[in-house]
C-alpha cells in the first residue's frame, strides 16, 4: 500500500538526504534509552519524508495506539474544519447550543463563553476541574453547571472537558456523531482507514480523550500542519483558522509551568522556539517545527512525563544540528538502520515447567472481594504448554487469556483503554517461577499498559496479586481465592 506524506510518490529517504545525520539520530534514540523514557515507537519526518522510525517488539507500528491527550489537537483542527464549512464561528456563544442542559442561574461569565474560549482553554474556571466532571454522568451538564469565576478569555486553565464541550457542539449542528465528522472531514482526506474513539456515558464523542489512531496517521496529521492545512495537494483546513491556532492565545506559564509550554494556541500548545506540539499521559507525543520543517512522533509507557526533557533532546539532536542542504551519507546510516532495529522492550523469560506444578485443567477459585470486581478465575490447560484462563467480573464482560508456556500468544481481549473496556489486542507471557508461582504477564499493545497476574496455589487456595505499570483508573490489588468446591470451607469477603 503507498504510503505518502506530502507526495504522490514514495517517500521514505535517508536522514541525510534530508539534511539530517542519522548519528543525530542514534544520539536522540540512546538519550532515551539511557534515561529510561521507555519509548516503545517513534517517527521522524524531515520536508515532508519519513526518514527514521522504530517500533520495540512486543509493540507492533502498524497497530493502533491510544493517544490520551494528544485527542485534543485532532479536536482542535476539526473544530477549524466546522468554522472553514460554515456549521459555527469562534464568537458563537457556548450556552447558545445547550438550552436544554443550563443551570438555573446562569451567571454573566457562563453567559460571555465563546467558542474560542473553549479551544484557548480559558473558559474562566480556576482549577482543573477533570475529577468533578468525570465522575458526573451527563458532563455537558456538569460543565455548564461549575462555576466559572474567571472573565472568559483572561484566564488559562487546561480543560479536558473544554475539549469534549467541542466535540458537543460541533454534534449539536450537525446533527451526527463528532467522530463521524472527524472521519469523513479529517481522517479521510488524510488516507487514515484505522480509527477508534471513546464516548461519555451520554453517546457524545470524548473530545479531549480516548483517540486511537497508527504512529503513522499521527505523522501525517502533524505534517499537514506544518504544510499549512494541505495533505497530497488537497486543503483540509483554512490557513487563516491554523494560523490563528498556532499562535499563543494566552500565556499559561503562571498556570502549568515548563521550558516548553509557553503559551497555548486553539488546542495545541506553543514552543518557545516557535515550534507547536501535544503530549498526553504515560508519554505520547507529536512536536512539529515550521522553521525546519521537523516532525517527531512517538509513544511511551512511562510513569512520570518527561516532556520538557524530550523536547529539549529533539531541539539539540535534531532540529539545531538540521542542515537546508544534503548531507554526504555515511557510515553512520547503515549503524542507525541496525540499531533502531535491534531494539526492543523487556518480555519475560521463558521457563522449564516445574516437575510438580499444580494441575490446572478445569481448576475454578472463587475470590475475595477486590477493587476490580473481579469474582472467580478458572484455568483450561487441555495441553501441557497452553493454557487459558477466564476471569469473571461483576460489572463487566468476561475476560479470556490465551497463553503458552513456550512461546508468546497473540489475541484480543476486553480491557481499559482511556475511560472505558474495548476488545482490543494483547500478546501474553506466561511461566511457572517455581513450583507454586504462576507469573502471567499482558501487553496490551494499543495502549501502555503491561499487566501481571502473579498467582500462588497452596492446596484449595490461592493468592492472586494484580499489578499494572500505568493506569488512570485501575488500582494494584491482592485478594485470596478458593477452590469452588470447598467454598463452603471458609467465608474470603
Amino acid at each position: 500500500m503507498k504510503r505518502a506524506f506530502l507526495q504522490e510518490n514514495e517517500n521514505i529517504s535517508t536522514p541525510e538526504s534530508q539534511g539530517i545525520s542519522s548519528n543525530a539520530i542514534i544520539e536522540l534514540v540512546n538519550e532515551f534509552e539511557q534515561r529510561d523514557y521507555q519509548v516503545t515507537s517513534f517517527m521522524l519526518l524531515r520536508n515532508g519524508h519519513r526518514i527514521a522510525e522504530f517500533c520495540k517488539p512486543p509493540y507492533d507500528i502498524k497497530s493502533l495506539q491510544l493517544w490520551f491527550s494528544v485527542t485534543k489537537s485532532f479536536t482542535g483542527i476539526s473544530i477549524g474544519i466546522a468554522c472553514d464549512k460554515g456549521l459555527l464561528t469562534l464568537d458563537d456563544i457556548v450556552i447558545s447550543f445547550f438550552q436544554d442542559k443550563l443551570p438555573m442561574n446562569i451567571y454573566d461569565n457562563l453567559a460571555k463563553m465563546r467558542v474560542r474560549h473553549l479551544l484557548s482553554m480559558t473558559s474562566g474556571i480556576h482549577d482543573n476541574t477533570y475529577e468533578l466532571l468525570y465522575s458526573q454522568n451527563d458532563w455537558v451538564k456538569a460543565f455548564l453547571a461549575q462555576d466559572f469565576p474567571h472573565e472568559p478569555g483572561t484566564y488559562h486553565r487546561y480543560s479536558t472537558h473544554s475539549s469534549h464541550m467541542l466535540a458537543a457542539i460541533v454534534e449539536r449542528v450537525t446533527g451526527k456523531s463528532f467522530y463521524d465528522f472527524v472521519k469523513v472531514n479529517l481522517f479521510k482526506p488524510l488516507e487514515i482507514c484505522e480509527s477508534t474513539w471513546e464516548n461519555d456515558s451520554q453517546g457524545i464523542t470524548a473530545g479531549g480523550m480516548g483517540l486511537g489512531l497508527t504512529i503513522e496517521s499521527v505523522a501525517k496529521f502533524a505534517q499537514m500542519i506544518l504544510n499549512k492545512g494541505v495533505y497530497n495537494g488537497k486543503r483540509i483546513v483554512s490557513e487563516e483558522y491554523l494560523s490563528s491556532a498556532m499562535k499563543k492565545q494566552t500565556n499559561n506559564r503562571e498556570q502549568e509551568k515548563g521550558e516548553h509550554t509557553n503559551g497555548h494556541g486553539f488546542h495545541m500548545q506553543i514552543d518557545n522556539e516557535g515550534s507547536v506540539f501535544h503530549d498526553g499521559m504515560f508519554g505520547q507525543l507529536w512536536y512539529a517545527c515550521p522553521k525546519k520543517n521537523i516532525v517527531v512522533v512517538l509513544t511511551s509507557r512511562r510513569i512520570r512525563t518527561h516532556t520538557d526533557e524530550v523536547i529539549d533532546l529533539i531541539q539539540e539532536k535534531l532540529v539545531k544540528s538540521s542542515s537546508d542542504d544534503a548531507l554526504p551519507l555515511s557510515d553512520g546510516y547503515e549503524w542507525m538502520k541496525n540499531t533502531l532495529s535491534s531494539l526492543k522492550y523487556p518480555i519475560p523469560a521463558f521457563r522449564d515447567i516445574p516437575q510438580n506444578y499444580p494441575f490446572l485443567d478445569g481448576r475454578f477459585y472463587l475470590l475475595s472481594n477486590n477493587p476490580h470486581g473481579l469474582e472467580s478465575i478458572q484455568f483450561w490447560q487441555e495441553k501441557k504448554d497452553q493454557l487459558r484462563i477466564q476471569m469473571k467480573y461483576a460489572d463487566r464482560s468476561d475476560s479470556f487469556i490465551n497463553t503458552c508456556f513456550k512461546e508468546p500468544v497473540h489475541g484480543k481481549d476486553i480491557f481499559v483503554k482511556d475511560i472505558q473496556f474495548h476488545k482490543q489486542k494483547y500478546i501474553s507471557y506466561v511461566a511457572w517461577r517455581d513450583e507454586r508461582t504462576l507469573v502471567l504477564t499482558i501487553f496490551y499493545i494499543e495502549t501502555p499498559y503491561e499487566v501481571t497476574y502473579k498467582l500462588t496455589f497452596n492446596g484449595i487456595n490461592i493468592k492472586l496479586a494484580f499489578n499494572m505499570n500505568v493506569s488512570l483508573n485501575l488500582k494494584n490489588f491482592e485478594c485470596d481465592g478458593i477452590s469452588a468446591r470447598n467454598r463452603n470451607q471458609k467465608n474470603i469477603s
